[in-house]
Parts: structure tokens; C-alpha cells; sequence
């Protein structure tokens, strides 16, 4: 039984050291897809834009640069154009592992192969792209897989479609009490159904990851931490006095050098 209970994650790896020229190239593409850029992060709040793309560039590490966030995948044609791009997404309990060069998809194995991390061979690469892999020794995935055996066995006695019906309308629910704006929502969703790396789709990215030379981190920050981190020391260099509520140090402190990311804000309306 597979539920998809856990939040997206995604992010985009490039073999690149300018996080302002991939900012530029976002920005430009964005506009020539119709969208509005606009900034979040000043003291008038943004307007309500039915689509938008919310993205971080990062600063370098090892030779790499991040782009945390969801994009549009029309992006990624002309960004590849400039440099290679590695996308990364977990959706539920699949992996989506793409790579672009040149202005196109490409075949990922054969790109990512000049990016080896020794010891590893491109056989390496290959059986982490492409081997068989399983959530966990009873099958199981998402919520259930972080859930006791006993639990977990139980899965094997309820409908698939009722009981998805029922988290579904749970998890509506709670985030409607949660709060309507984006930044609550994404914030309650996460706690909720944080990203399951122990799912198959997880261990195929740390897999793949795993062979490349991308750094250390490279899962860290996540874009709502990363986010919140980055309105709070916003605040803070416009306003050194600017009161902090309880838990603001925690977050700023999980993300002292947000401001050295690169915010790509872009929206449309439907």
C-alpha cells in the first residue's frame, strides 16, 4: 500500500560558481513565460497570484550551486542552455532524478559521469539510477513506513482508495486550521508529512547522490526553513531593533548566511 502523504521536495544541482548570473537567467525566463517577479520579503506584502514559482539560488559549495524549490519545468530548457542541470525531486515515495544540457533533457547516467565521486565507477552510477530498489522489508512506504510492524501490517487489511480518501480529508482539514497564506500552510504540511528518505524514492536520490560529487549538505537547508530563516534576518538588516517572537533565534540560527541565497520570487494568475 503506498499513500502519498509526504511532502514534495525538489532541487536543482549545477555544476556552476555565479549564483547572480543563474539568478538573472531565472528571472528572465520567468518574464518570458509570463510570469510577474515579485519580492516577498518587503515590508508591503505581495499580491495573491494563482501559479507562482518560489525559488532560492545558493551560494557555491564544492563547485556546485543549489536552486531550492519547485520550478516551473519550462526553466530548466534555457537554464541547461548555460549549464547542466541535475533535478532532484521526492514526490511521496517517487524519485524524479533528470538531467538537462545543452537546452535539453539528456540521458542522466552519460552526464553525470564526468561528476563521479571517486571511489565510485559509472557502473556505480548506473545501478543507483536504475537497480531495483524496495521501500523496506514489509513494502511498505510514506506514513507507513515509519510506523511499528504491528501497525504497518494492518495496512494489508484496509481499502487503498478509503483509507487515502481519509488522509486526504485529514490533512485538509488540519491545514485549513492551520491557516490559510502559503507560508503557514507549507509550514504545517511539512510537519505533517516531511519527506520520506527511507522510501524507495528516497534511497534511489541518496544513492545517486552518493556517487557524485555534490557537497556534504546537500539536502540542507530545506526551502521552508530556508525561507523562514530568510524573512526573519530580512527583517533584522532593515530593522536591527525589530522585535523576535519566541522561536525566531531558532529559526535564524538554523540558517545564519540566508541572505547570501538569492530569492526568485515569479507569480500568474490562472
Amino acid at each position: 500500500m503506498k499513500y502519498a502523504m509526504t511532502t514534495s521536495w525538489d532541487s536543482l544541482y549545477l555544476p556552476y560558481v555565479d549564483p547572480d548570473t543563474v539568478a538573472s537567467t531565472l528571472r528572465q525566463a520567468l518574464e518570458q513565460l509570463g510570469y510577474t517577479l515579485y519580492d516577498p520579503f518587503g515590508l508591503m506584502p505581495a499580491r495573491s497570484y494563482g501559479r507562482v514559482v518560489r525559488l532560492f539560488v545558493s551560494p557555491p559549495v564544492d563547485g556546485w550551486l543549489r536552486v531550492i524549490g519547485t520550478p516551473d519545468p519550462r526553466l530548466l530548457m534555457p537554464l541547461s542552455g548555460m549549464t547542466p542541470c541535475l533535478y532532484l525531486g521526492l514526490q511521496g515515495d517517487e524519485a524524479i532524478i533528470e538531467v538537462y544540457a545543452r537546452g535539453g533533457l539528456r540521458q542522466a547516467d552519460v552526464e553525470l559521469r564526468k561528476y563521479l565521486r571517486p571511489p565510485h565507477k559509472l557502473h556505480d552510477l548506473k545501478q543507483a539510477l536504475y537497480a531495483e530498489l524496495s521501500d523496506d522489508k514489509n513494502g511498505n512506504s510514506g506514513v507507513f513506513a515509519n510506523l511499528p510492524d504491528d501497525i504497518q501490517a494492518l495496512g494489508d487489511q484496509v481499502d487503498s482508495r478509503q483509507a487515502q480518501k481519509m488522509f486526504d480529508r485529514l490533512s485538509r482539514n488540519l491545514l485549513k486550521k492551520a491557516g490559510s497564506d502559503d507560508q503557514t500552510a507549507d509550514a504545517a504540511r511539512e510537519l505533517m508529512n516531511p519527506p520520506d528518505w527511507s522510501s524507495a524514492g528516497g534511497q534511489r536520490i541518496r544513492a545517486v547522490v552518493a556517487c557524485l560529487t555534490l557537497p556534504d549538505n546537500w539536502r540542507e537547508p530545506d526551502f521552508v526553513t530556508l525561507r523562514d530563516a530568510y524573512q526573519l534576518h530580512a527583517r533584522r538588516r532593515r530593522k536591527p531593533d525589530a522585535r523576535l517572537y519566541p522561536g525566531d533565534d531558532d529559526v535564524m540560527a538554523r540558517v545564519p548566511d540566508a541572505l547570501d541565497y538569492i530569492p526568485v520570487y515569479g507569480g500568474q494568475d490562472d
